[in-house]
């Protein structure tokens, strides 16, 4: 079975995208959400440990971005994706192609170094 030309454009857009929003969410920490497991919330928006308890008892509660971070870049990429389906012939004249996956490894090498200070290298 071979995917119809509409979805191809539409995962390649999706694809590059996606992995450009990421990086954007990761490095301006916009979370569409937050989730703080050991309380069981679930927060609208990009909320930090020291906003809801003293600073120094944030390690009680710990807060995850990533799915946050995700679902930022899915609702990002899915309305690029959607737009750039229909006008994908005009732009690939003017676009390199390559972007497809250049675009990928730059967001897993700026992936890396956002996230270095976590590991404290």
């Amino acid at each position: 079975m071979t995917p119809s030309a509409a979805f191809r454009r539409f995962a390649f857009a999706f694809g590059t995208a996606f992995g450009f929003l990421y990086v954007v969410a990761l490095a301006k920490d916009l979370a569409l959400f937050t989730v703080f497991p050991s309380l069981g919330i679930v927060l609208a928006g990009t909320h930090h440990s020291r906003d809801v308890a003293a600073p120094a008892m944030g390690f009680l509660a710990p807060a995850m971005y990533w799915y946050g971070w995700a679902a930022t870049a899915a609702l990002g990429a899915l309305i690029v994706a959607l737009v750039a389906v229909p006008y994908a012939e005009r732009l690939t004249r003017y676009v390199w192609p390559g972007w497809v996956w250049v675009i990928p490894i730059l967001s897993m090498i700026a992936c890396v170094y956002l996230t270095l200070p976590w590991f404290r290298l």
